[in-house]
């Protein structure tokens, strides 16, 4: 299982060397107290965009990550001691340290919702595990290098790289060979280190903008607010409720979100700087800037498609277009040359994940991989009485402000007062009119935009992040500001509201630390040996087939947890939740698939399908357990195909015949 205090230390090496990469850069694209805050987050966006490519030459190891990770940490340390940036103006003072212990408290809740839970009944799971099955992709990274291989599939329709966006996960694998911890526990300080270098960036942001360092309290304070949904179903009731305001889904705030899908906070998070170094290279146009600025780009859309591949483009384009608007003449020719040479190398760093995305979306078939549809408010009695153009204005009278309470309002009218704050420098008001131009990409994106590759609509889930991260800015450079004035309603009403956020992330907080204890714990807390034994007679290159519906109730939604946490090998048929995402597969042939493996394991094979295991989908390992029905009746005992390898009370291996 993962151990917290490995996970721990792997988030604070983390921490460390990308804030150390990342300060003698920030420092040359902003002033001293905020470059400290982006650092972490600059550093990550950096070394993770250049190392990734290098990687597919060198080979990834540990001693090519030890060195790849101490060579340019070695020269940042040269710089900064040439430079003496401990000299000068303070870079954190004692508002901003005591906001960066509620961070560091936030990124722990983060943490919890990866880490295993050990109770009495066994080892218990917080929900966002669902989503952090990709875990495996990290194990296969760690194991094989990349490009990433599949690790959820192995027959038709699996190309041999995998289509997904995964820097993130390279993070988390770089980290595991660095420091000798599981992937598993690769994933959790990762997902720390994303919470804290996030809060970190919108905190000195906050500041930065608003002049007040309470600034960076409120953002901590909004961060960790919530939906209004759980006050709403109790007063009205779940059906009576939904009808009005939605269904519930992936759409959440920034402490959800991270929870479930760091991957997507981190792609907000170099796009957010991304937009900044436009602004940086219309100003200074030179050859730091520009490989600063398609570093953070390529960063963005290789941790998520969604944010960094549509809500980053849209937001881009009207602020370049604004700069260059509003740059001198005699300079114009020179910014848009500049920034044509960042997006040239930002799409020759992402032309490998970019290719295997559209191939797997060719193979697909089905049309455009995004539609214009706009968010789904109204439940279809509301709907059907009134029309669906309702939606329409729902989303921003409705979705908007039920989501996010606490910083939706108050960021729009912090954002106004900004613009309205004729005393606001002239740096900043040209990062204030970016952000909002981003701001509204963002919303608008998630608004009228859906995604067609899933039966979830990630892209309306995922593009909303950098918004949302814009708003509790805005939303803490206002209150920041009007802390200062006398008492007046406005205070008094954005705290209300801070209030009426905090019920559903105490919720999230308990899930992520106390976990959903379920009737199958105890067999999850006994599955290590399992895989153990697996490992031990399975090649690192090799595929296994177990039951794809092994342990699915220990997460809220079924998934091969055990397998995607432990097994450290690769699947021949993973579980439906991790295999259609993950292949060319049309919706029947996966149908058809799911069943021949569901066959197979509840003990009821038709003739040919231990065949096809063993040669189509090429299943060169078997297990079966004693929860599956397959133990009663076995099919891979009575096949010529395979011979027992490894066998008692608790499990069978079986190994494919050469």
């Amino acid at each position: 299982m993962a151990s917290f205090f490995n996970s721990l230390i792997c988030a604070a090496a983390a921490l460390l060397i990308y804030a150390g990469l990342g300060l003698p850069l920030a420092l040359r694209i902003a002033p001293r107290p905020l470059a400290l805050m982006l650092a972490p987050a600059l550093g990550w966006a950096v070394h993770s965009a250049l190392a990734l490519p290098l990687f597919f030459l060198i080979g990834l190891s540990r001693p090519s990550v030890a060195l790849v990770v101490a060579v340019p940490l070695l020269a940042a340390l040269v710089v900064m001691a040439k430079d003496r940036v401990w000299r000068g103006e303070p870079m954190l003072g004692r508002i901003n340290a005591l906001a960066l212990a509620g961070v560091a408290l936030l990124a722990f809740v983060v943490m919890a919702a990866v880490l295993p839970k050990i109770t009495s009944d066994g080892v218990a799971l917080a929900g966002p595990i669902f989503d952090h099955s990709k875990i495996a992709m990290i194990d296969e990274m760690k194991r094989l290098g990349v490009p990433l291989g599949n690790p959820f599939f192995g027959g038709e329709g699996a190309p041999a790289r995998l289509s997904y966006y995964y820097l993130w996960h390279f993070s988390a694998a770089e980290w595991a060979l660095l420091t000798g911890v599981s992937g598993w526990e690769a994933d959790a300080a990762l997902s720390f280190f994303t919470a804290v270098a996030s809060l970190g960036a919108l905190t000195g942001l906050a500041v930065w903008l608003s002049g007040r360092a309470c600034a960076a309290l409120w953002v901590v304070a909004l961060a960790a607010t919530g939906s209004l949904r759980p006050l709403i179903y109790a007063t009205f009731g779940v059906d009576r409720a939904e009808a009005i305001i939605g269904y519930q889904s992936g759409f959440g705030s920034w402490l959800f979100q991270t929870s479930w899908a760091p991957q997507h906070t981190a792609s907000a998070m170099a796009a957010l700087l991304s937009i900044y170094l436009l602004i940086e290279v219309a100003k200074r146009p030179g050859v730091l800037n520009v490989l600063l600025l398609a570093l953070t780009m390529a960063a963005s859309f290789e941790s998520s498609t969604w944010v960094g591949g549509v809500a980053l483009p849209l937001a881009a384009a009207p602020v370049a277009l604004v700069l260059l608007a509003r740059a001198e003449p005699q300079q114009r020719l020179r910014i848009f040359i500049s920034l044509g040479l960042s997006a040239l190398l930002a799409m020759v760093l992402i032309a490998p994940m970019l290719y295997d995305q559209l191939q797997m979306t060719s193979l697909r078939g089905g049309g455009a991989p995004i539609r214009l549809e706009p968010t789904e408010v109204f439940g279809e009695a509301v709907t059907d009485r009134f029309g669906a153009w309702l939606n329409l204005p729902a989303f921003w009278l409705i979705y908007l402000p039920v989501e996010f309470p606490a910083f939706y309002g108050t960021g729009l009218v912090g954002l106004y007062f900004l613009f309205k704050d004729r005393a606001l420098l002239a740096d900043r008001r040209a990062v204030v009119v970016a952000f909002a131009l981003t701001l509204a990409a963002s919303l608008l994106a998630s608004w009228l935009l859906v995604s067609t590759l899933g039966d979830n609509n990630d892209l309306g889930w995922r593009a909303v992040l950098p918004g949302v991260m814009l708003l509790i800015v805005f939303a803490a450079a206002g209150l920041s500001r009007r802390s200062f004035k006398p008492i007046s309603a406005a205070p008094v009403v954005a705290l209300l509201l801070l209030l009426l956020g905090i019920p559903e992330a105490v919720h999230s907080a308990r899930n992520n630390i106390a976990g959903t204890p379920g009737a199958q714990d105890r067999i999850f807390a006994a599955s290590p040996a399992l895989w153990q034994a697996v490992r031990r007679v399975t090649p690192a290159d090799e595929r296994i087939a177990n039951n794809p519906d092994y342990l699915e109730h220990v997460t809220p939604w079924g998934v091969n947890i055990s397998w995607a946490l432990l097994a450290d090998r690769r699947s021949c048929y993973a579980s439906p939740a991790l295999v259609g995402p993950f292949s060319a597969l049309s919706k029947a042939r996966e149908a058809e698939i799911g069943a021949q493996f569901g066959r197979v394991f509840s003990g009821h094979a038709l003739p040919g399908d231990i065949d096809a295991l063993a040669t189509q989908f090429r299943c060169d390992t078997a297990v079966v357990t004693p929860e599956d029905g397959a133990w009663a009746s076995d099919p891979f005992a009575a096949s010529a195909r395979y011979r027992l390898a490894d066998g008692n009370a608790q499990w069978r291996i079986y190994r494919a015949a050469k």
